[in-house]
């Protein structure tokens, strides 16, 4: 009985329990929802931003449209673009005013203070103002989103103003987006915020639209309000472009006179006068350098270009004429038929020299190990100038090289490189990037044997003059030692050319000649033997490259120190990126008289030399010298030697007599 009276009083109290914990529970629902209806002026808030490459998710197929801004972290979204983060980017937010419920004649709305000089900035008028109390004007949310839109119609102009408004009144900078390309700042007091964008990494072009934010902020159901506000804002990507080329330069080529109009038309279609990724070049030869440069996207001030420089280095075997000149084009086009010696009368819309009396640019020439180096960076004012009018335009910078007249060429297939890198920064110092991209000289020589059929000839007093045919002059060389030459430049005739001669020993090498074809043409042999027919057609197919230059990174690369050598190993996307320039090879070849030849190599460097050997043969005895008439005289000389003998002994015989 006691135990059933027991269970009874249990159950009744549990029932009571339960009625209390469902009383609480409503009692605290609806505190909760009260709360959640009104902002609560004790709390703070906090304000998280996603950054994402939209240029590379639209690429990689994401489709963008389906997201929409809610103030709410979007778990979907998050999850489509978790491979395009952007590092590095800086936000700066600035408390702009409070917000305020005006009621008046029973007019009741929302209303947000902004300060004077952000007004003008958004061009507000007083007319404007939904109320000004004492030295404050407040807005409604509407009128500041519309004028604000308007503003941001010409892009650059009002994003400077603002991103200036940011950095004037001490807005505070958020950190730099993490790897995830997030950043977060909480506690923040109630109110209305400016958001901007202030600093960016090398690769962004378009920053984000500056926007306000109320915190905190409605949902976009309109139920309720949140105190921790997500922004996933939009940015566009991009890099600027590199291509290193050179070319043979036609006003060197010797032609006479008469040739001259012709060869002008010539030219233009010659590949070898086209600025390229490779050429072939004899020694002594002046080169035509470029390395053009798209400029990239440059919207205000954050996306400014703090750095942009060009480290360009030379192969020992070339030699820096000192005369780098830069010009900037609407279009790539023109700078292709443009060289360092007209560039004045290119159409570009500027002409930078060094020399000038406020330079745009500095160049600073040096040694790495046993290659030169050339450093073009764009000084102060010529950053000012590129931030201010040239985005998206070509930037070109033009140099002459002379190939050397020594052994430091190298012949054959590893030819003479020229690298080139670009490294710029935009407004954030700690993130930079580099582009590099090469061209290659490419050079030959010859490795010729003189031999004779009896071996026995003089291989010194043989002497040959080589005329390229391709281009139609002599080749000019200077004997380094006996059978050994080295180019040194061309002549237009014949009379002008180099008589080449071996040693003792037959052996002529000749170092340093462009792949054409040339002509050899015997003009000497020692006395006794025949000279050749005719003259030795030779064809050097030059060596060819398909060169590749590096990737730049799409989320920016950190480093402490700019110039460590290893910084630049970047990853985008989640790829790595190639760190070097990749070159595909095709090996130079030569034929003689239309037959294949072999070609040997100089040290390392595989196809440098076309291996040749020529034979002189052993002239005929001519009958006017030899043969028959030699031995007519002969004859004639017993006969008259044997008729004296007769007169002797007759006349000796009539001495007797007598």
């Amino acid at each position: 009985m006691n135990i059933k009276k027991m269970i009874t009083k249990i159950t009744a109290g549990a029932l009571c329990m339960l009625m209390f914990a469902a009383t609480v529970g409503q009692t605290i629902s609806s505190v909760h929802a009260a709360q959640s209806d009104v902002i609560d002026t004790s709390r703070t808030a906090s304000l998280t931003i996603h950054k994402y490459d939209m240029t590379a998710a639209q690429k990689g197929g994401v489709d963008l449209s389906q997201f929409t801004a809610t103030g709410k972290q979007d778990a979907k979204a998050e999850e489509a673009l978790k491979k395009y983060p952007i590092k590095g980017v800086e936000f700066s937010y600035l408390r702009v005013g409070d917000v305020e419920q005006q009621s008046e004649a029973g007019k009741v709305q929302m209303i947000y203070e902004l300060p004077d000089a952000l007004q003008k900035i958004l061009g507000l008028a007083d007319s404007d103002a939904a109320k000004t109390e004492g030295s404050k004007d407040y807005f409604t949310s509407q009128i500041i989103n519309d004028k604000l839109a308007s503003a941001l119609e010409d892009n650059t102009a009002s994003k400077d103003k603002l991103e200036d408004y940011m950095k004037t009144n001490n807005g505070t900078a958020m950190d730099l987006t993490d790897a995830q390309g997030v950043t977060k700042k909480d506690k923040l007091p109630l109110g209305l915020y400016l958001i901007v964008e202030t600093k960016v990494p090398e690769d962004v072009t378009y920053t984000t639209n500056p926007w306000f934010v109320q915190l905190p902020s409605t949902d976009s159901e309109g139920d309720d309000w949140f105190y921790d506000v997500v922004c996933y804002p939009k940015n566009e990507t991009g890099i600027p472009t590199l291509d290193k080329r050179v070319r043979n330069n036609p006003d060197q080529d010797n032609v006479t006179t008469a040739e001259q109009s012709a060869l002008a038309d010539f030219t233009n279609a010659r590949e070898e006068y086209k600025y390229q990724s490779t050429v072939t070049a004899s020694k002594a030869e002046k080169l035509d350098y470029q390395f053009i440069s798209k400029l990239p996207h440059i919207t205000s001030g954050t996306t400014y270009l703090s750095t942009y420089a060009f480290d360009d280095k030379m192969a020992k075997g070339m030699t820096y004429n000192k005369n780098a000149v830069i010009a900037i084009y609407d279009n790539k086009d023109a700078a292709d038929t443009t060289n360092v010696n007209n560039v004045d009368k290119s159409g570009a819309i500027a002409v930078w020299k060094s020399s000038d009396t406020d330079p745009k640019f500095a160049v600073t020439y040096g040694k790495s190990g046993d290659d030169s180096t050339m450093k073009v960076e764009m000084t102060k004012s010529g950053l000012n100038e590129i931030n201010k009018k040239y985005s998206d335009k070509y930037i070109v910078v033009y140099y002459t090289a002379d190939v050397n007249t020594d052994d430091t060429v190298v012949l054959g297939d590893k030819g003479n490189p020229n690298d080139v890198s670009l490294t710029w920064k935009r407004t954030s110092t700690d993130y930079w990037d580099i582009l590099k991209d090469k061209c290659i000289v490419y050079s030959f020589g010859y490795n010729f044997t003189k031999k004779f059929s009896d071996n026995k000839g003089d291989a010194t007093k043989v002497k040959f003059v080589i005329q390229n045919k391709s281009d139609n002059y002599y080749l000019v060389a200077r004997a380094d030692s006996d059978g050994i030459y080295q180019v040194t430049g061309k002549s237009a005739t014949e009379e002008g050319a180099t008589q080449f001669s071996p040693v003792s020993s037959g052996k002529l090498i000749i170092n340093g000649i462009e792949g054409d074809e040339y002509g050899f043409t015997e003009t000497h042999s020692d006395a006794g033997y025949t000279l050749l027919k005719k003259e030795i057609i030779v064809k050097i197919n030059s060596t060819k490259a398909d060169i590749t230059p590096t990737q730049a990174n799409i989320t920016g690369i950190q480093s402490k120190n700019e110039n460590d050598s290893t910084a630049n190993d970047g990853v985008k996307n989640g790829t790595e990126l190639a760190n070097d320039v990749a070159v595909q090879t095709t090996g130079a070849s030569a034929t003689v008289d239309s037959k294949k030849a072999t070609m040997s190599a100089n040290g390392e460097s595989v196809n440098a030399f076309v291996d040749m050997e020529v034979t002189n043969q052993k002239q005929f005895l001519l009958p006017m010298t030899g043969g028959v008439g030699s031995y007519a005289l002969i004859i004639a000389g017993v006969v008259i030697a044997g008729c004296g003998f007769m007169i002797v002994k007759k006349n000796q015989k009539r001495k007797e007599v007598q």
